[in-house]
């Protein structure tokens, strides 16, 4: 069965649950999304950073994906990354090295019972929407 999440929604579920400022999804190709955030430089800069996140696989909660930020936007994310990573859920960023991410899904308290019902077997995206590819356990 195909689950397919608007981004509309999930972004609106992003701006409630999440202390990063402006943090948005959207579509960029099947396989890629583009995130993007506000980061707060002293206080007087709030300059919006985004990244394009290609999903490369995902293993059970378990997603791995390639940031590319650019030269400019990866500079900006390598500043921010130790705040970023404060903000998030602890253990949903597993690894974070180089261009490659490594998210545990099951750190996110409401995912968790999700993966515990369903095998995720893909992970896409359509212009309107993510796409997960499952099925029932």
């Amino acid at each position: 069965m195909i689950l397919q999440v608007p981004f509309n929604e999930l972004n609106d579920i992003i701006a409630q649950k999440t202390p990063v400022k402006g943090l948005t999804l959207s579509y960029a190709a099947s396989d890629t999304a583009t995130v993007s955030f506000v980061v707060n430089i002293l206080g007087l800069l709030s300059p919006s950073v985004s990244a394009k996140v290609k999903f490369l696989s995902i293993e059970g909660s378990r997603v791995t994906a390639e940031v590319d930020a650019g030269s400019v936007g990866g500079w900006v994310l390598d500043k921010a990354k130790k705040p970023l990573l404060e903000k998030m859920p602890a253990g949903l960023i597993e690894q974070f090295e180089d261009k490659q991410v490594v998210l545990n899904l099951d750190a996110i308290p409401q995912m968790k019972p999700v993966f515990d019902s369903i095998a995720v077997s893909g992970l896409s995206f359509t212009e309107e929407a993510v796409c997960l590819d499952a099925s029932l356990k």
